[in-house]
């Protein structure tokens, strides 16, 4: 009998906390993934409620296209707005918070409702003419009509733009007056960097990219995980092969104990050979 060693390719397990990681970015990726897609069939369900705006559970983003709302929102910069509820946004003004809503400017209809009735608000005697597209200006008043029911014209909110003197973008005595109808949210946040972000990330390229980053992942991983085992050290596997060159028994890494019971049994089989031959 003869024995040879040969080489052998073993693949280690990976740690356990690199698995962890490997686990914990899966699944952002996963959620991230799914809520993106959730919300764009929230926001096509539904966009025909909000004049064809993409609101995705309550949430949507516009960019400033205006100065009539500076110092506070610049132009290019975006904001979040939160379709809250109107009675919510009336409180609020009741508690003498600062309410900035984003509205579709599209309501022309005249009524008692559409003028400021307050004396601090006295100067806002000239209502702006629709101009059918979205407008973020602040909160200056909320007439109540408890002849209409929610949603149908019950609540009529007057909003100014607080930029008075850059290009007069917003008159000091100009105001626009629309209902819970036209309201496309209250802004919760802005941000100069979330503008330009946004605005990569509605790019086709810039959505590409957002898909394409889970795919990448996996892949580096993946060759990362092939080069590791291809440099990691050979473990010997020794065959023990018979004298017309058969394999009879194959040992990787033997413990002493199956050392010695190997060798009993390549003795016994000698011994057995010898006998035979001797007959």
């Amino acid at each position: 009998m003869m024995s040879k060693t040969q080489p052998k390719k073993t693949k280690r397990p990976k740690s356990k906390a690199i698995k962890t990681i490997e686990w914990i970015l899966t699944s952002i990726f996963a959620a991230i993934f799914l809520l993106v897609f959730a919300g764009q069939i929230d926001g096509m369900i539904n966009k025909d409620k909000h004049y064809g705006r993409d609101i995705r559970f309550g949430f949507a983003t516009f960019i400033v296209e205006t100065n009539s709302m500076e110092p506070d929102y610049k132009v290019n910069s975006a904001i979040i707005t939160y379709l809250e509820d109107p009675q919510k946004i009336y409180e609020r003004y009741q508690k003498g918070e600062t309410v900035d809503l984003t509205f579709m400017d599209v309501y022309e209809t005249n009524t008692p409702y559409t003028k400021p009735l307050k004396a601090e608000n006295a100067i806002y005697t000239r209502r702006t003419g629709a101009t059918g597209v979205p407008m973020t200006h602040r909160l200056r008043e909320v007439l109540i009509n408890e002849n209409l029911e929610k949603g149908k014209g019950r609540y009529t909110f007057i909003v100014a733009g607080i930029n008075t003197i850059d290009g007069n973008m917003s008159a000091s005595d100009q105001y626009q007056a629309f209902t819970e109808k036209e309201l496309l949210g209250r802004v919760v946040a802005n941000s100069q960097l979330l503008g330009s972000t946004f605005g990569f990330v509605s790019s086709p390229f810039g959505l590409l990219f957002l898909l394409l980053i889970p795919s990448c992942y996996l892949i580096i991983t993946s060759v990362i995980d092939i080069f590791r085992v291809y440099k990691e050290p050979d473990e010997p596997v020794t065959e023990v092969t018979g004298g017309n060159g058969e394999v009879s028994a194959k040992q990787s890494t033997l413990s002493e104990e199956d050392k010695k019971r190997l060798k009993e049994e390549l003795l016994q089989e000698m011994l057995q050979k010898k006998k035979g031959d001797n007959k």
